[in-house]
């Protein structure tokens, strides 16, 4: 091989060389700004992910709360003070509801 084929020959690798740092320089740039899109989404879902948080806390501090203040508000009341009704009772409010209870009201108010 002569001196001016090898010449010929490293020329075209050099340029061959060029062409590609080139192209992987335009593609670094590319990725580069994808990379800052990516970055700057990230940090805006982090904004919105440290706001639910927060309003989530504040939630939850709300629940907790009310949920104490109805602890508070029923541990005064009593419910054993219901009670429940005997047969009598709950025989006595079904005919009432049926309609049997309220005649015999009457009568007896009308004898009155």
């Amino acid at each position: 091989m002569t001196t001016i084929e090898s010449s010929k020959l490293l020329l075209m690798r050099v340029q061959k060389a060029v062409g590609l740092i080139n192209h992987l320089r335009d593609e670094n740039k590319e990725l580069q700004a994808r990379f800052t899109l990516v970055e700057n989404h990230n940090k805006e879902l982090q904004e919105l992910l440290d706001k639910v948080s927060t309003d989530q806390a504040a939630i939850d501090e709300a629940i907790t709360s009310a949920l104490d203040e109805l602890d508070a508000s029923l541990a005064g009341f009593e419910f054993e003070s219901f009670g429940t009704l005997d047969m009598e009772e709950l025989s006595e409010a079904e005919d009432f509801s049926a309609g049997e209870g309220e005649a015999e009201e009457l009568e007896t108010f009308d004898e009155e």
